[in-house]
């Protein structure tokens, strides 16, 4: 599903309080609902997805999905945060020894590594950069057009501390994220990961520039957690 009828979908959904069918067969339907952000939606899918899973544990596509929701309910509680994202990589590394040719799979393993080194804390997660990098190379070996893989690997060369300690490097942050808005031009996501690494590589008033674009888009107002980092960025950096 392409992403501006993915967002209509969520749109829908919440509006239309649709119950989640069967997943089984219908695992778009299930990231659409993580995508929506909302809680309920997303303890639905797992809910369902857990059930489905206990019958069918060797379907390789519900466990990367399952693990995505697991990384967004993290994203969006307050207690066990850690154990979330754990069970969710869980998933993960069981949907990259199923799919191994999945670009999804090594994806969300990735996006889950990097969840669990966030919440430790950087000086206890520097052994989890270059395993999180490596399903994240792997991601784009399948698939060279994977636009997320590229926008999660901006944020690792952001935050990661540079050489000798680690792989951040400021010149492939700003690479990768322009790399994922030019891939997908249309989300409104990547801009701000852009904005980030512009504003890393000195150059606040380009940054500044992009947040001020992206928040004259209708489409932000789609997506109000977005608009808020986007307004909050904005705020720090024009003072």
């Amino acid at each position: 599903m392409g992403r501006i009828l993915r967002k209509l979908a969520i749109v829908m959904c919440v509006m239309l309080a649709v119950s989640l069918p069967s997943l089984a067969v219908d695992l778009d339907t299930a990231n659409v609902l993580i995508e929506s952000k909302q809680l309920a939606n997303i303890e639905a899918v797992i809910a369902d997805l857990t059930s489905y899973l206990a019958d069918n544990p060797e379907d390789g596509h519900a466990n990367w999905v399952i693990a995505k929701a697991y990384l967004y309910l993290g994203d969006r509680v307050s207690e066990d945060v850690l154990e979330t994202f754990q069970k969710g990589k869980e998933y993960a590394d069981r949907a990259v020894e199923l799919v191994p040719t999945s670009p999804d799979a090594f994806f969300w393993q990735a996006s889950l590594i990097g969840c669990i080194g966030q919440t430790r804390g950087i000086l206890q997660s520097l052994f989890m950069v270059r395993p999180m990098k490596d399903a994240l190379d792997r991601a784009l070996e399948l698939d060279e057009n994977y636009a997320d893989a590229y926008h999660v690997l901006s944020m690792l060369y952001e935050q990661a501390p540079g050489f000798p300690l680690s792989i951040g490097n400021k010149k492939l942050a700003l690479e990768t994220a322009r790399k994922a808005v030019e891939l997908a031009p249309d989300n409104i996501e990547y801009p701000i990961q852009l904005a980030r690494a512009l504003n890393h590589n000195n150059r606040r008033s380009e940054a500044v520039e992009v947040l001020e674009e992206l928040l004259s888009r209708p489409a932000i107002e789609q997506d109000l957690e977005l608009k808020a980092e986007a307004e909050e960025l904005l705020a720090e950096w024009k003072r």
